[in-house]
């Protein structure tokens, strides 16, 4: 049986090529390439020990992505053509690959395998290991949810994101987040349907033609690593002239109010957090999470019936509870800008709530801190009227004695 010392001269020496070309093509000098070679024995033997970690695999692969990078700054700084970057990617993926197959249980080598794969754009690469990294962790929701997201974001695939979804929530049926991002993701698939129809001119609001909107427009965040939640798109209404879309013709099925199909009318969403409610994880507060997520909806006509839905909800599981008391309080507000003529009334319906709950609560210090969250972000709104930015100051005063 070879032992460390052989395999990794087995490593070393598939990567004679690369460093041939590297002298060839004078992209780095003999004495750099030297250092190379001794910095991946020194890689190579660590990995290849006894009792190595997934840590040090995740340290080779940063070595070696960061001499790929300065591989091609050196071509492109020397004009030297003709360097492929395929040597470099696959010996980054052979790495991977040994990686995941001494460590199968470690699912943040799999994320970072995935991430560079999705970064490489190795389409094909990528679906095989999001594959292998599911089959091995079906019961791991960051998994299910990067899939998602990334059929979402990247490849603009809404069914292949909902069937991810519906097997991770499956296998993952303790998992609020999961489900919540489940419900997002339906969310804003009907968001982005109600912006066609009001771009198209099939609903009561037409479109405004602002020939500024054009050169305003702000690219979206994209695929987001930072955290594990779908991203909301920056809905905007008025991206498209009405000039480009006189020609196209409207079906007529598709000039039927909306409001009239279950799906459009919200029940997708509806479903998914009634059947959320079965799990073992609910409560008032994952219940106040989920209308926390539909409120920011604005978009979506049905935003009403749904948010009503959930407070009716949390009202049965627990009606005096602060969750449930300040999404109540909170209702009139949603979708309202502070500085809209419409504001002042529907503040005062909620600084009615605020009274009447403040009395029946069971946990008076915890809604008066989910208050002062909300009631300090509209004082900070910039424009604000100084008669509501008074009314607010002394409602919390008034509050937190």
């Amino acid at each position: 049986m070879s032992g460390p010392s052989d395999k990794a001269r087995f490593y070393m020496e598939q990567a004679v090529p690369q460093l041939q070309e590297f002298k060839e093509k004078k992209i780095f000098t003999e004495d750099e390439i030297r250092t190379l070679v001794k910095k991946r024995s020194d890689f190579e033997h660590k990995v290849l020990a006894r009792g190595s970690q997934p840590l040090d695999f995740a340290r080779y692969v940063a070595w070696e992505i960061s001499l790929e990078h300065l591989r091609q700054k050196r071509c492109k700084r020397l004009r030297i053509k003709g360097s492929s970057a395929h040597s470099g990617q696959a010996r980054i993926f052979s790495i991977f690959d040994r990686g995941t197959r001494k460590h199968p249980g470690d699912v943040s080598l799999w994320m970072s395998y995935l991430e560079y794969t999705r970064q490489a754009k190795a389409i094909k690469k990528f679906k095989v290991v999001m594959t292998a990294a599911i089959r091995l962790h079906p019961t791991k929701p960051e998994l299910w949810l990067y899939a998602a997201r990334w059929s979402l974001e990247s490849e603009a695939d809404m069914n292949g994101a909902r069937s991810y979804m519906q097997r991770g929530t499956r296998f993952c049926s303790r998992s609020k987040e999961l489900w919540i991002e489940y419900a997002k993701l339906e969310m804003i698939y009907l968001a982005k349907i109600a912006i066609r129809r009001k771009i198209l001119g099939l609903d009561v609001d037409p479109i405004t033609e602002y020939p500024e909107a054009m050169d305003t427009i702000e690219e979206g965040p994209g695929f987001d690593t930072g955290a594990d939640v779908i991203a909301i798109p920056d809905f905007k209404d008025n991206a498209i002239r009405p000039s480009m879309i006189e020609s196209i013709k409207v079906d007529s099925e598709a000039t039927k109010d909306p409001m009239t199909t279950p799906a459009l009318n919200g029940a997708i969403p509806l479903a998914i957090f009634d059947a959320a409610r079965k799990q073992p994880f609910f409560d008032a507060s994952a219940a106040g999470d989920f209308f926390d997520m539909f409120a920011t909806f604005t978009q979506v006509r049905a935003l009403s019936n749904i948010l009503q839905h959930v407070l009716d909800v949390m009202t049965e599981v627990e009606e005096n509870g602060p969750c449930t008391c300040d999404s109540f309080i909170r209702q009139p507000l949603i979708g309202l800008d502070p500085t809209a003529p419409e504001f002042p009334g529907a503040l005062g319906t909620a600084l009615d709530r605020l009274k009447e709950s403040l009395m029946r609560t069971n946990d008076r210090e915890t809604l008066v801190k989910k208050t002062a969250a909300w009631v300090n972000a509209i004082i900070e709104v910039e424009g604000l009227d100084p008669g509501i930015r008074t009314v607010l100051e002394h409602t919390m005063r008034k509050t937190n004695t």
